[in-house]
């Protein structure tokens, strides 16, 4: 490999990138597209490219398999399965909804889409999914739903967090989107709580260009879903609620169900960069990765922790990430109780704002190799040995 030790080979510093293209952090999968042509062509033959078509039907089937659920509903995006659930499933009376500070910059957007509002709570420090006893201290009669997230690393404290809203009589809606393809236990991620929501965007293990839907058990939430995305049409063609348009094409559903059947390959490929990862930074001291060891799940994200013994910021070796067409990106940071200026301050969330420092999301996904990995790998080397001359040229670049 032809690695020189000048700094200024790197490329922040006007060298050549380690990578000629884009290394991202997205999944890309597409792993079929001879199934996806022959699904529409057939859809086309049918001239019927929206409005419940087969093949979103037969999508809604094969994930009801595939989540252990009795209703698999197929939405626009997994954004309006966010919205409409959480409007049909808030306690009346209350307008708070318990969700991590620690989770995507777009979830209040949606939660107050929905006529609610957030109220943040801190995250298992190892884990980063909502803490059993934080949730437990954020009850109280404002509160009218809990949204939990199940992250790449880890899957929700399942069991804690249902007796918990349970006992407070409010529902629990789950965010899977990074969670499909795991379980808990014996239960498939999608089974658990009163609902589950899933992404079918490109970026995520399964790609259907873009879309989502909801699991549930719940026969009434799954008939208000069904109503809600369809403008608030019921069974007797006469509007029986409010609505919007949140119908999944037949476009989406063809790529989704073209890529569905190789879903276990994408994971196990994932599962693969993730080892590979491990092995290529080991001598790395001031690096580690998020610890998977509760829920070992679809391995969709590589989360780089960096260290306190690091000679760089995570903020600076992004910089340097990025220079070299490795489009990192920092993990939930900042959090969004440091953000939120719709929302009361919120200052006793510890766990939070130390985690959210620390992480780098690393490429993944087709576009990244296992020699790739190893690129970073000898390229944090690099970084460890000169790390006195890069830290004072990026004094200066940056000064």
């Amino acid at each position: 490999m032809n690695l020189t030790e000048k700094t200024e080979d790197f490329g922040l510093f006007g060298g050549r990138p380690l990578f000629p293209e884009a290394r991202t952090t997205g999944q890309l999968a597409n792993r079929d597209p001879n199934a996806f042509f022959a699904m529409m062509s057939g859809a086309f033959d049918r001239r019927r490219l929206s409005n419940q078509g087969p093949l979103v039907a037969e999508l809604e089937t094969q994930l009801k398999v595939l989540h252990g659920t009795k209703h698999a509903i197929a939405v626009a995006n997994a954004c309006f399965a966010l919205i409409l659930s959480m409007r049909a499933l808030a306690k009346p009376g209350a307008h708070r909804v318990v969700m991590p500070s620690f989770t995507f910059r777009g979830l209040p957007h949606l939660v107050r889409w929905a006529g609610l509002e957030p109220k943040y709570c801190d995250v298992d420090p190892v884990h980063h999914t909502l803490a059993p006893e934080a949730l437990a201290r954020a009850m109280g009669p404002d509160v009218a739903l809990v949204l939990a997230v199940d992250t790449a690393s880890a899957l929700c404290d399942i069991d804690a967090l249902e007796a918990i809203t349970r006992s407070a009589g409010v529902s629990l809606l789950l965010d899977s989107v990074y969670g499909i393809g795991g379980s808990y236990g014996e239960d498939p991620v999608g089974s658990r709580g009163d609902a589950a929501v899933f992404s079918l965007h490109a970026t995520k293990l399964l790609n259907g260009f873009e879309g989502g839907y909801l699991t549930t058990n719940d026969d009434n939430l799954a008939a208000t879903m069904l109503r809600q995305r369809n403008f608030g049409i019921g069974e007797s063609a006469l509007i029986e609620d409010w609505g919007l348009n949140a119908k999944l094409n037949e476009i989406h559903a063809a790529q989704a169900l073209a890529n569905l059947p190789h879903i276990n390959c994408v994971m196990s490929d994932n599962r693969a960069r993730f080892e590979a990862y491990q092995d290529a930074f080991r001598d790395i001291s001031w690096v580690n990765f998020a610890d998977y060891s509760r829920s070992p799940g679809n391995y969709s994200l590589v989360l780089l922790q960096v260290g306190p013994t690091s000679p760089y910021s995570r903020d600076d070796l992004i910089r340097l990430l990025r220079a070299e067409n490795a489009l990192v990106r920092s993990y939930y940071s900042p959090p969004l109780h440091w953000v939120d200026q719709q929302t009361p301050r919120v200052t006793n969330l510890p766990a939070t704002d130390k985690i959210s420092r620390e992480f780098i999301q690393m490429p993944v996904g087709d576009h990244t190799s296992i020699e790739d990995i190893w690129r970073l790998g000898d390229f944090f080397r690099r970084l460890d040995r000169q790390r006195m001359s890069i830290t004072t040229r990026m004094m200066n670049v940056l000064s």
